[in-house]
């Protein structure tokens, strides 16, 4: 009998190629023998039904076209290839929000898990074999979390109490926009109606938060793309600058396959890799040039220079 998988695998070849299929094709898609994908040919039209048709012409097989509806297998028909990487999402889902997970997410589990269990894959070795580590991860609280995302689903402004990175407190109604998970961490982008401007809050430094009842001001998709994306960092807003780095042998090569920005320029000069990067404010920035010190060199614009300069030599008087 063939197995569940190389079922899965031809009724989709079939689906998507409708003008049809020779054996060799199908093997080589397939990645099985002759006799093989003979035997689940065969399997396919007598225990499912298939309205599958060789013909002798041109030598193919294809599904036949006097069905009124296009043919489908019966059930949820999933490779154990996609039932592992299903497994792997609601695994992160449940990582990056633990606690969090809802009844409904938890027996959708519990399905994928037996689904899994038939096709003879041990998805208890998921934790064994795939590992995602968070080192800088800040916990948040399940209830500021819960609050945050109904709110933000439910389009109602929230109070909160925030702490600020210098430690200081305040109050404000915001209207949240959208929740974004960045570098182990989840902000809140939101408009602010105490500064009357859009703004990120990281949700690990919200102390309280609960629905006022009132209507979330809204924003169309692009005016929040064009404010929130339109430089690099989690850091948005504000007067555009851009940085131009040159990134020495050590790193360049790293620097150069990694996704900076939309807007990022890079070139190759030599062994040296330039890249040109928007910014709004350089906090980010430079925390990330320090981590590629000393194989970067910032030649614009000053400020950022000066800046750079006055964190390595502070590192080095500290350490001296």
């Amino acid at each position: 009998m063939a197995s569940s998988d190389l079922i899965q695998r031809l009724h989709r070849l079939f689906s998507e190629q409708t003008t049809g299929l020779n054996t060799m094709m199908l093997g080589a898609e397939t990645g099985v023998g002759p006799a093989e994908l003979q035997s689940a040919l065969q399997q396919l039209k007598s225990d499912y039904n298939a309205p599958l048709e060789y013909d002798t012409d041109s030598r193919t097989y294809r599904y036949g076209k006097t069905q009124e509806q296009s043919f489908e297998l019966p059930g949820l028909q999933l490779t154990a290839t996609e039932l592992r990487g299903l497994a792997i999402v609601l695994n992160i889902l449940n990582d990056l929000n633990p606690g969090q997970g809802s009844g409904e997410l938890n027996r959708i589990h519990e399905q994928v898990s037996r689904l899994t269990e038939e096709r003879g894959v041990d998805l208890s070795e998921l934790t064994q074999r795939i590992r995602i580590l968070s080192a800088t991860r800040r916990p948040v609280n399940q209830n500021i979390y819960q609050q945050v995302s109904d709110a933000l689903f439910s389009r109602r402004q929230l109070n909160i109490h925030y702490v600020a990175s210098d430690q200081s407190l305040s109050e404000r109604n915001v209207s949240p926009q959208t929740l974004v998970y960045y570098r182990d961490h989840w902000y809140l982008d939101a408009w602010c109606h105490k500064r009357q401007q859009l703004r990120t809050f990281m949700l690990s430094r919200i102390n309280s938060a609960y629905q006022t009842g009132d209507a979330a001001k809204e924003f169309d998709q692009k005016e929040l793309n064009d404010h929130f994306h339109n430089s690099y960092g989690i850091f948005s807003g504000g007067e555009q600058h851009t940085a131009e780095l040159i990134f020495m042998p050590g790193a360049a090569h790293l620097v150069a396959q990694q996704q900076w920005h939309p807007d990022a320029k890079g070139q190759w000069k030599g062994d040296e890799y330039h890249l040109s990067l928007p910014y709004n404010d350089q906090r980010e920035l430079l925390r990330d040039m320090l981590s590629y010190a000393p194989n970067v060199i910032i030649t614009a614009p000053d400020d950022l220079k000066a800046a750079y300069r006055k964190r390595l030599q502070e590192a080095l008087n500290r350490n001296f």
